[in-house]
């Protein structure tokens, strides 16, 4: 098992803050190091006249009661919490349920992955195939037909693509992979995160830089460029699920809660309960618990024959020391920890000597970090005419 530095233990704190907020994780970086001011301190803060006794008194009391009820209240949450945390502990079990039902992962799809993935592959081929997934002929249509891949006739009108041939072969099969990976990840975000909207978009965000960066490593280390990306982006899949499942489970737990202490007359209760609201540090906490494994487990049953990535997932997953990593888990490890330190850098949420720090920890390959950092993370635009 490997343990983390200080520079990783760092960047892992405030990218779980990125993850439920910018502004709140700005915040975190903004107030390191400065001491927690209580309530009776903010109201002294905010006057340079001396206060009466009977007025500090009476902060005093404001103070005390504010802290009881707060106690009260979080005790109220704490045990939501244990009951939505051992309902889930359940449910990440059902890995069949977790793929066929929370991510919604179509039989066709790791057979497509296989398929897209092997050179001797051809349009006639993967034609069929595509087919089978329901909803690829639509989403590929909105792909291809974006304004930015526009192509235009010698008169000047627009081409619009309508059949899925010419939408298979819109980009070149060498990169399929990518675009079938892409658009089946999206599909299954999680749509109701409240009070926290910007969890499916930081998702996304994930997973995109982290493919990214694990095709560009590969290309390096001599590692399969699709294997890497294929994995960059699906080993996010159990921060979807625990994601989804816990927002679920939140309101299922909240609702009996409700009715129970409403029927036993507990108004104390039922009041504090009608306060509650989902706790971003603690889906933290559980995605950082379950997650990896969960992804590795949604991987293994794609069972695909051809893309070779589910060992690499079980390797991150188990938390291997570096030097015990295959090469692919290795792209993996290196891919996500540099992901991650872009997107705190794109928010400026790290320095220039924590960066250092950081990658330096993470060991990355000679040649490496000179083509990422011309690397555009937020697009698939530039890794597709890189190929």
């Amino acid at each position: 098992m490997s343990t983390d530095t200080q520079a990783e233990k760092l960047v892992k704190q405030r990218f779980e803050a990125l993850f439920l907020d910018v502004k709140s994780a700005q915040q975190v970086v903004s107030g390191e190091g400065k001491p927690a001011q209580n309530v009776v301190e903010l109201e002294q803060s905010k006057t340079a006249r001396s206060l009466l006794r009977v007025e500090k008194q009476a902060i005093r009391e404001k103070d005390l009661n504010t802290k009881s009820d707060l106690s009260f209240l979080e005790n109220i949450s704490e045990q939501v919490d244990t009951e939505v945390a051992k309902r889930l502990e359940e449910s990440v079990k059902d890995t069949e349920h977790l793929y066929s039902k929370v991510m919604g992962i179509d039989p066709a799809l790791p057979k497509l992955l296989d398929l897209v993935g092997v050179k001797a592959a051809t349009i006639s081929k993967i034609e069929p195939l595509a087919g089978e997934l329901p909803w690829f002929f639509n989403d590929l249509m909105r792909f291809v037909n974006q304004p930015k891949y526009r192509r235009f006739d010698n008169k000047g009108k627009a081409i619009i693509v309508e059949t899925m041939r010419v939408g298979l072969s819109f980009f070149g099969l060498e990169n399929l992979i990518i675009i079938l990976t892409s658009l089946a990840f999206k599909r299954s975000l999680p749509q109701i995160t409240d009070p926290y909207p910007q969890i499916k978009l930081r998702i996304w965000e994930e997973a995109l830089a982290t493919a990214i960066s694990c095709k560009q490593i590969a290309s390096i280390v001599g590692v399969n460029q699709n294997h890497a990306f294929c994995l960059g982006m699906l080993q996010t899949m159990g921060k979807i699920v625990i994601s989804k499942l816990y927002f679920r489970l939140f309101e299922n737990v909240l609702r009996e809660a409700l009715k129970e202490t409403q029927l036993a007359q507990k108004h104390e209760e039922h009041s504090a309960l009608t306060r509650i609201t989902p706790s971003g540090p603690f889906l933290n906490q559980l995605i950082d618990k379950h997650a990896l494994t969960v992804s590795a487990n949604l991987i293994n049953k794609m069972a695909m024959q051809r893309v070779f990535i589910a060992n690499a997932m079980f390797e991150v997953a188990h938390n291997e020391p570096n030097a015990e990593l295959s090469p692919l888990a290795l792209v993996l490890k290196q891919g996500k920890a540099y992901a991650q330190y872009r997107m705190l850098k794109g928010h400026r949420l790290i320095d220039l000597q924590q960066s250092k720090d950081f990658l330096r920890t993470i060991g990355m390959p000679k040649g490496s970090l000179e083509l990422l950092k011309i690397t555009d993370m937020r697009s698939l635009d530039a890794i597709m005419r890189n190929d």
